[in-house]
């Protein structure tokens, strides 16, 4: 058996294949928030002042105005996380070694009563006297004494070490 179709018309076409769906980009992921950087790292600082600022020549007693101390003080009452800071007093060579000694160790222990009665914790707070040690500056022992005494006026200073201060970055 076999059979025949006979087409009237157009002849029939396939039907149209379905028109593709139309691409959608996908939507971007929404930017992440931003992140603040860490903050950086604390560092230790040491902070020096001239026994100048603070002291008379061969005085142990601070002077009455006291700017950088009142600065300081308020930076650990701040900060009271801050401990285990060191107050170290020196002396120029002028005099000997005991009297320089005591006197860098009252030096120091004058620094450590201030910040104290400007409310620091006195157990955050180590003084010392190092004497004539460690100078900054060597002056000729030829000059006359007004002079000796100007040019090795950086020696007798006061340091206070192992403070950390954050700083923000802006």
């Amino acid at each position: 058996m076999f059979g025949l179709n006979y087409a009237f018309g157009p002849t029939p076409q396939p039907p149209a294949p379905p028109a593709p769906a139309p691409v959608v980009a996908p939507e971007p992921a929404p930017a992440p928030a931003p992140v603040a950087p860490p903050p950086p790292p604390a560092r230790f600082e040491k902070v020096t002042m001239s026994a100048t600022e603070l002291f008379a020549f061969d005085s142990a007693k601070l002077a009455p105005n006291q700017p950088k101390l009142d600065d300081m003080a308020k930076l650990l009452n701040d900060n009271p996380s801050i401990s285990g800071i060191t107050i170290t007093g020196y002396t120029d060579r002028i005099g000997s070694d005991k009297y320089n000694q005591k006197l860098s160790e009252q030096r120091a222990n004058s620094v450590k009563a201030y910040l104290v009665g400007k409310g620091v914790g006195a157990d955050r707070l180590t003084a010392q006297g190092k004497g004539k040690a460690n100078p900054v500056v060597a002056c000729d022992g030829k000059m006359k004494r007004p002079e000796l005494i100007k040019c090795l006026e950086p020696n007798r200073r006061v340091e206070i070490e192992q403070i950390t201060i954050e700083r923000k970055v802006q």
